[in-house]
């Protein structure tokens, strides 16, 4: 249950807590944002490989907006050591799912599917876990986000590369995502 590294274009840095935003009917609660490039985390390495955050760090930082939301206290950078602390990254850098619920001391699961669709994302929304999904940037480089909710515009997601004040609108369909993970309480 390994996931793959990603990466992407520089954007400035935010730690957003949006506490003040209360889920709407099909959406989750949406307080606490981060970017990959946080000044603050952005040089830190991916377990012992040379990745870094603000290179390759896109599913650590959404691994840590999904714990955030589900009210567990941690950053990106916080939640690296943590896991690198553990041995839960591959000599790749590559995230071991498993690890989620290891440093949460059990409290928090990764889901792992092997196929992904709207139904299994709803699902996992209905349930209050955060949807981290997978597509290609046009870079052609793998990248990880965090869904929030759906609309009839798409996915609402945070995007670890993109700094906004509010989730950014994924118009197309689950087909268009190539992983699907979802962050949730144990």
């Amino acid at each position: 249950m390994l996931l793959a590294s990603c990466g992407g274009t520089p954007d400035a840095a935010r730690d957003a807590d949006h506490s003040a935003s209360a889920a709407k009917p099909g959406f989750l609660p949406d307080r606490v944002s981060y970017l990959q490039k946080d000044p603050r985390w952005a040089s830190d390495r991916l377990g012992k490989s040379s990745d870094t955050m603000a290179s390759d760090g896109c599913v650590v930082t959404s691994v840590a907006m999904a714990l955030g939301n589900l009210g567990f206290q941690t950053t990106p950078g916080d939640l690296n050591r943590r896991l690198t602390r553990t041995g839960n990254f591959t000599p790749r850098g590559w995230l071991i799912w498993n690890g989620v619920s290891e440093v949460t001391g059990g409290k928090a699961q990764a889901h792992y599917y092997d196929t992904v669709s709207d139904p299994l994302i709803t699902q996992c929304m209905a349930r209050g876990d955060y949807p981290l999904v997978r597509f290609i940037l046009p870079n052609g480089r793998s990248h990880w986000a965090m869904v929030v909710g759906r609309s009839e515009a798409g996915y609402h997601m945070r995007d670890p590369l993109r700094d906004s004040r509010s989730p950014l609108v994924f118009p197309r369909r689950a087909d268009a995502f190539k992983s699907l993970r979802c962050i949730g309480r144990a």
